[in-house]
């Protein structure tokens, strides 16, 4: 019998990372009217935020101090918490889990009720692992859930509404995060797919590169709506593999985060193969995005993947050739164009 994890009431989260999303959710649980502590390790930068409570976003968002704290010690934002979100990058979550690892035993052994969730997109390098299953081996005892779909920060900080899923392989425990997250322009479904969810909101950052780079070519949208399709495909095709449901890649964590991610100039990844198209280097855009691009690593991860269990990924493996240099993004089109013909 699954495990009652309660009806919604103010529960303590704690939101670890203070990057854009984790600024995001923080302001959303606030607004669900919860007790919210956002951990940075970066103690002047916690100092900063808990003076002014404001974004380093430019938009006017700011904390209500009544419902925020905002701290540097670890302990003191994993103390009492109900659920703790992990807003970290793909390549740091093994060390994060890790380093949180302690608290979150102690808690356990309070019996007191706790959901990890991991609101990271992306594969681990050489390990090809999703971010549930690095939590699964660092943090045994965790109830685990993972956030994800078309989820633009800067649109949420504006009151734009947004939905996402919440997967648990428990769907107890994904009720139970449901209920405390959403907000009338923020809603959440929930999902057991794990596998599924979290192969699309990864997989869907490698096509938005191709996608981005088609655009800065002025390629068209019948090129465009032909790489979006073939990319959903590929996902699909590698998701499924692994064990995913078909379904959930037409939902809002496979197609749904797909469209958002390669249409808007807010998407990093989108960003990124755009600027390339137009001749400016891969150090050049990263020095000046100044923040992690996740589809970088995910495409070095998923081709590795694609060649240990056999499974063609066209679409990833030329978006890693123009990445590596090893193709301009005009050749890796036209390779791309110049396959051999299939049936659908």
């Amino acid at each position: 019998m699954a495990e009652t994890w309660g009806m919604k009431n103010s529960k303590k989260i704690t939101v670890l990372g203070a990057g854009s999303w984790g600024l995001t959710l923080s302001w959303l649980l606030c607004e669900a009217g919860n007790e919210v502590c956002l951990y940075s390790h970066d103690d002047e930068k916690a100092k900063r935020l808990a003076h002014d409570y404001k974004t380093e976003i430019p938009l006017p968002v700011s904390f209500n101090p009544k419902s925020i704290s905002i701290t540097s010690e670890l302990e003191t934002a994993i103390s009492g918490s109900q659920i703790i979100l992990l807003c970290c990058t793909a390549q740091s979550m093994r060390e994060v889990s890790k380093t949180v690892a302690p608290h979150v035993e102690k808690l356990y052994s309070n019996n007191q009720k706790l959901v990890i969730v991991s609101a990271a997109k992306g594969l681990e390098l050489h390990s090809f692992k999703r971010m549930s299953q690095i939590l699964a081996e660092e943090l045994p005892s965790a109830k685990i859930a993972v956030l994800s779909g078309p989820n633009l920060a800067k649109e949420i900080l504006l009151g734009l509404p947004a939905a996402a899923v919440i997967a648990s392989e428990d769907l107890s425990v994904a009720n139970f995060v449901q209920n405390l997250i959403s907000v009338s322009r923020f809603r959440l479904y929930t999902n057991n797919d794990v596998v599924g969810v979290e192969i699309g909101g990864s997989l869907k950052n490698v096509i938005a590169i191709a996608a981005g780079a088609s655009d800065g070519f002025n390629l068209g949208a019948n090129a465009k709506a032909a790489l979006l399709t073939r990319g959903l495909a590929e996902i699909a095709r590698l998701a499924v593999h692994l064990g995913a449901k078909p379904t959930t890649l037409a939902g809002l964590a496979g197609m749904g985060d797909l469209l958002t991610t390669c249409s808007s100039p807010l998407s990093r990844n989108y960003n990124l193969g755009l600027q390339m198209a137009k001749g400016k280097s891969l150090k050049n855009i990263t020095q000046e995005t100044g923040a992690i691009i996740e589809g970088i690593t995910t495409t070095e991860a998923a081709c590795e993947l694609s060649k240990k269990i056999n499974i063609e990924l066209p679409v990833a493996s030329l978006v890693q050739a123009f990445l590596t240099g090893s193709l301009t993004p005009t050749q890796a089109i036209t390779t791309l164009m110049n396959r051999p013909l299939i049936s659908e």
